[in-house]
């Protein structure tokens, strides 16, 4: 029996497969099937990226596939604020970076607001409106955070005559994202192989005409399953036409996907530090540790605090950080010296120290009893560091300060950080699509799928990172 061909016709983002004779309509998305080489084109898999970089990639190839979804870039470029904390472009080398004060010019020039008219409609209505192409580049979208939901024509963004900016006080830095690499990762599952650090086989002296006995390695193999994450906003059409005839106009999609941006970056600030994911919360607290056995069963990841509690072996054996001894500048020292010394037993080598605002509060008058004034530096977007130094390490350790950690006594840390060893696994970074319409309401959402590991960790409870926690 001769086989019956299959027709395919091809629409708009579907391919779908019609079967003579057979009464069969099989359909896929050609979104699905070309997405993971749009996202990271040729860039193999687990292998570090440039995540601005690899936004412009992909809105290139998004465009001329014809997809609808529109992958974000970060408002401040990753690779420039590894710089101002002393990072090169790749987080686990050594770079003597820009002179502070050409990164601050850097920094302050850096586009608040990278999207370039994500609200697709609005170009025709500006047009409409009579507003030229160089006063749409010249508006300056500056941010605000009495954005509510900018939802409608309530919102207190409408107004006939308004000042020309608007204070975006969402609007921060998220350096713990941009100093821990990001990774391509083509598939739901994130893999990686590891071997202990003394599990070298074994070694010893033989005789001349001894009889070789070979010795064995026990390699682990780790597996974590992607999260998914997003964000969900709508704007109604009364208010993007409103937010156009305002005096300056104000284009109320771009804003609210804006926000809703910093809101995915905010939020996943918090998840890989280990804080409360809320993203309204301000007391920062450590949420509880997840089980890595029944990671699948979980919605979200560890975070590097929670990455330590799972090591509860002992100094004596493989856990590399410390129980806080006080909340003076030379306790604190000393307890760094300790971390310090365990993770380089283990061949770790630290390349970051993260803390947060109170303790680098202490720490900065500590210094400032033995200097004139404390060899801090702050830059515009609130990224402040200091160098601390170990025997026999690396010259020139910077400490981060973070307002995503919390500021109460008993819970203030300091992680020691390789980032060579750590790693953001991204299956696709922040990604904006419009949703579905049912009223005159343009909906839209922005999301991602990511798992944060530990290449440290052979085990689930045996990671090599360092720190001092819960600093009085």
């Amino acid at each position: 029996m001769r086989a019956k061909r299959a027709n395919l016709t091809i629409q708009k983002g579907m391919a779908v497969s019609q079967t003579k004779g057979l009464g069969l309509d099989l359909g896929f998305h050609q979104r699905d099937r070309d997405f993971g080489n749009g996202m990271w084109g040729n860039v193999p898999d687990h292998s570090a990226v440039d995540t601005t970089k690899a936004a412009a990639y992909s809105q290139k190839i998004f465009s001329e596939m014809g997809l609808m979804d529109v992958p974000l870039a970060p408002a401040i470029p990753d690779d420039l604020v590894r710089k101002a904390c002393g990072l090169g472009a790749y987080a686990h080398r050594y770079d003597e970076g820009e002179p502070a004060d050409k990164l601050e010019d850097q920094l302050m020039k850096a586009k608040i607001n990278t999207i370039v008219t994500l609200a697709r409609g609005s170009e025709i209505a500006m047009e409409a409106f009579g507003i030229r192409k160089a006063d749409r580049e010249n508006l300056d979208y500056l941010l605000d955070l009495d954005i509510q939901k900018a939802t409608d024509t309530t919102s207190n963004l409408m107004h006939v005559i308004a000042d020309q900016n608007v204070a975006y006080l969402y609007k921060r830095a998220y350096p713990i994202q941009a100093l821990i690499p990001t990774e391509a990762n083509k598939g739901k599952t994130a893999n990686w192989d590891a071997i202990a650090p003394f599990d070298l086989g074994s070694w010893g002296p033989i005789t001349e005409d001894a009889e070789l006995v070979d010795s064995s390695q026990a390699p682990y193999n780790r597996s974590q399953v992607v999260k998914y994450f997003a964000t969900v906003f709508r704007v109604t059409k009364a208010a993007q036409f409103a937010g156009l005839a305002q005096i300056p106009p104000r284009d109320m999609l771009a804003i609210r996907i804006d926000a809703a941006q910093d809101a995915m970056r905010a939020g996943r600030e918090r998840a890989m530090l280990g804080v409360n994911l809320s993203i309204n919360d301000t007391n920062f607290a450590f949420r509880p540790t997840l089980s890595l056995t029944t990671d699948s069963t979980n919605l979200y990841f560890n975070g590097i605090y929670q990455m330590l509690q799972n090591n509860t072996s002992g100094a004596t054996s493989n856990q590399t950080w410390v129980a806080s001894s006080g909340n003076s500048y030379n306790q604190i020292n000393t307890d760094l010296g300790t971390t310090y010394r365990y993770m380089r037993k283990f061949g770790m080598m630290p390349n970051l120290a993260i803390t947060d605002l109170r303790t680098f509060t202490i720490y900065k008058q500590g210094l400032q009893d033995f200097f004139r004034s404390a060899p801090v530096t702050t830059f515009h977007q609130g990224i402040s560091k200091v160098y601390l130094s170990f025997p026999g390490g690396p010259d020139g350790l910077p400490l981060i300060a973070t307002e995503f950690l919390p500021q109460t006594a008993g819970q203030g840390a300091i992680f020691l950080i390789d980032t060579a060893m750590m790693s953001r696994r991204s299956l696709w970074q922040d990604m904006f699509e419009d949703l579905a319409k049912i009223n005159l309401s343009q909906k839209g959402v922005i999301s991602c799928a990511e798992t944060f590991i530990d290449k440290s960790d052979v085990n689930g409870t045996s990671t090599l990172q360092g720190g001092v926690i819960g600093i009085a």
